[in-house]
């Protein structure tokens, strides 16, 4: 859930600041927040939505004026245990922070899930794999495609115990509700197995795309989580910001691609490195603006 929903002060169009809710966002931010979900707050408080967008991105600028951010060397170093810079609430468990990039945002979640569950995910999955598709944008069709080599397995929003604790860590360390997520998918590259550089988010322009966007609206955020550490290779790489993130098992990559003016950051392109030795696992988790329902 969103913690903290209703600022001090909200009504509808409301569009003056004040030290609280300077102080709230500031707050929020530090706790890794991304900015949709407090612009999301303060919409549902009241504030004039125009208003809401402003004051979150000056929080953001003022807040990355005095961060700076990793190089992929350091990220490296963070992944294999360097003290996280803060860490964030996940509800049943405090959740370090490794690294924080602001623009785009991404974060680096050191040990999200235990090593217990992410074993526990690898054996609920093991008996559905199957090769993962991607979406046509011109269809809608879900299509097998040589850019993408995976084995995947599909699980329901809180099908399994297990699933729904996990879901509800994922919603407290990222302020977007569980509600918001699709279904957690579960993904093994073998060898040489990898998912060139993609987007997550929709593409409006792509007549395919549509359905998709009509079952929760666009993607705003992806999180991927490593199951377990390859003896090589399959690092997570954003090849626009010259970042990779090294997969350790346990630790989770967030980023977020819906800016506060409404448009999509096309920084955050992304890739599955392939795997140089040993297999990858990982569970991903896309994440909506609105409730997300299973297209029909």
């Amino acid at each position: 859930m969103i913690r903290e929903a209703s600022v001090a002060g909200g009504k509808a169009g409301y569009t003056e600041s004040s030290p609280e809710l300077e102080q709230w966002l500031a707050r929020h931010i530090a706790q890794g927040f991304a900015a949709d979900a407090l612009v999301l707050s303060m919409l549902r408080s009241g504030y004039d939505d125009a208003f809401a967008r402003r004051s979150v991105a000056a929080a953001f600028a003022q807040d990355s004026a005095a961060a700076v951010p990793a190089r992929p060397a350091e990220v490296d170093a963070a992944a294999a245990g360097t003290p996280a810079v803060y860490a964030a609430d996940g509800g049943d468990r405090r959740v370090p922070v490794l690294f924080r990039l602001a623009s785009p945002q991404v974060q680096l979640f050191q040990q999200l899930l235990s090593d217990d569950e992410c074993d526990a995910l690898v054996a609920l999955s093991r008996g559905r794999l199957a090769r993962s598709p991607v979406v046509n944008p011109d269809t809608g069709d879900e299509n097998l495609i040589d850019a993408r080599t995976s084995m995947g397995a599909m699980f329901q929003v809180a099908e399994h115990a297990l699933i729904a604790r996990i879901e509800a860590r994922i919603a407290a360390v990222t302020g977007v509700p569980a509600e918001h997520g699709e279904g957690l998918q579960i993904l093994n590259y073998k060898p040489g197995g990898e998912y060139q550089p993609h987007f997550d988010y929709f593409n409006p322009q792509r007549p395919g795309e549509a359905r998709q966007l009509s079952v929760g609206g666009q993607r705003i955020a992806t999180l991927v989580i490593y199951l377990n550490t390859p003896e090589a290779g399959g690092a997570t790489a954003f090849p626009r910001v010259g970042l990779e993130v090294a997969p350790v098992k346990g630790n989770a990559v967030y980023f977020s691609y819906l800016l506060p003016d409404g448009t999509l950051d096309d920084r955050t392109l992304h890739a599955g490195l392939p795997v140089a030795a040993g297999e990858k696992w990982i569970a991903t988790k896309w994440l909506r603006e609105r409730p997300y329902r299973s297209a029909a």
